[in-house]
């Protein structure tokens, strides 16, 4: 509803590595269980709830403006009430976008304080994005946005990209916490004041690689493989920090050989290391072992991330099986994922834990390594096999070899 919304405030998910996570998931969903949420709009409500929003937020749109938006589409706007109160206290608001309401977002067109009708979909159309127009969400209110974000996780709104805004250093940090990318890519320019979950499968199509898509500069929230010794101490940084530290685990457990045999994913936000997995390749199946999260960024999505990135390296290596291991009380968070109990695994113990296996059925991905590959692509460095290598473009220099004579 504002001109520039500060912050968008989607609710964070619990890596599920630890205790503490679990005890901040429960904390969320008790918090989740005080509030209501509807999507049942009472224009005499607005302009109450628009003058408090105001107050913190700054200009929005005008009372007619939010009334004709819900009206178009009543999954627009949500009103959140402290359970057992009669009048509501505060909101969240999305503009619900076709395609040509996407790129008159990126090229300024779309007017925030009072949108063209062209550009939103009815109830019954797929948008194209969903961009998060406003919201007022005080105190425990807050906890109702995931209620909200269910409903755009529905096969209906699935595909269609998670689009906000925020233009303070405060609005940034929540954006990265929550999952979002900063900067988008419209019509060959980067535009940085955006930031976008992608969903939609274009979008995802034309990414990075997940498991690629860290830059320092452009991306400074992302994945990468570890192929230097800087990056390999980062990782033992954090899992020093959470498994060491955290949980006591002694040193020979936790680093225990196999680092050096294995693939190492990193995960970064504002370019300070944040999480890690290891990965190791077997006959016919990969191993996802040691996935970490530093203790003060398991509010974001990074061991969601991780693990996808994970399973699309896995794909992209050609595999069709993932093994793993994973403690009892945490089974949960890997089903998420698709993992099933391995058939006739028994539960075992080390480190002082309990843990079951695991395994996920996978499809190797259409550009998966295989040896009707380019010969280039196969000696590319690790993880980056979509941009040409040091050893690629040495074939441009003038001295060639030459065939051996006969």
């Amino acid at each position: 509803m504002s001109a520039t919304p500060q912050n968008s405030l989607l609710a964070a998910n619990a890596s599920g590595l630890t205790a503490e996570a679990a005890l901040e998931a429960e904390r969320m969903r008790r918090a989740a269980a005080m509030v209501t949420v509807t999507n049942r709009l009472e224009p005499s409500e607005v302009p109450r709830l628009l003058e408090a929003a105001g107050r913190v937020i700054g200009r929005l749109a005008a009372p007619e403006t939010v009334i004709r938006v819900a009206e178009k589409n009543a999954d627009a706007i949500w009103l959140f009430a402290r359970r057992g109160k009669a009048r509501p206290e505060g909101f969240m608001s999305a503009l619900l976008l076709n395609q040509s309401g996407r790129s008159a977002l990126f090229d300024g067109t779309l007017n925030l304080l009072d949108p063209q009708n062209e550009y939103l979909v009815s109830q019954h159309e797929r948008p194209a994005a969903i961009y998060v127009w406003a919201s007022f969400t005080p105190g425990v209110l807050a906890a109702g946005i995931n209620r909200v974000m269910d409903r755009f996780d529905s096969p209906h709104y699935a595909e269609a990209d998670v689009i906000s805004t925020s233009f303070t250093m405060r609005g940034h940090r929540a954006m990265v916490r929550r999952g979002f990318e900063q900067g988008v890519w419209h019509e060959d320019r980067f535009l940085e004041d955006f930031y976008m979950i992608p969903r939609r499968p274009e979008t995802l199509a034309a990414r990075l690689p997940r498991y690629a898509t860290h830059h320092p500069v452009q991306h400074p929230t992302g994945i990468r493989v570890v192929t230097g010794f800087d990056d390999m101490m980062r990782v033992a940084a954090v899992r020093s920090a959470v498994y060491i530290g955290e949980q006591a685990c002694p040193y020979d457990e936790e680093f225990d050989g196999n680092d050096l045999a294995a693939t190492h994913l990193l995960a970064l936000i504002g370019n300070e290391p944040a999480g890690c997995m290891r990965l190791r390749f077997f006959g016919d199946f990969a191993k996802l072992e040691r996935l970490a999260v530093r203790k003060e960024f398991r509010k974001s999505r990074t061991a969601f991330d991780l693990v996808r990135a994970s399973v699309a390296l896995c794909k992209e290596k050609g595999y069709r099986r993932i093994y793993g291991h994973a403690r009892e009380d945490l089974l949960p968070f890997w089903q998420h994922f698709g993992f099933r109990l391995k058939e006739n695994g028994a539960p075992f113990a080390f480190s002082d834990h309990v843990f079951v296996e695991m395994i996920d059925t996978i499809e190797p991905s259409p550009t998966a390594l295989s040896l009707k590959d380019d010969p280039y692509r196969l000696i590319r460095t690790e993880g980056v096999w979509h941009v040409p290598g040091p050893l690629e473009l040495s074939a441009a220099r003038a001295a060639h070899l030459q065939s051996p004579q006969i």
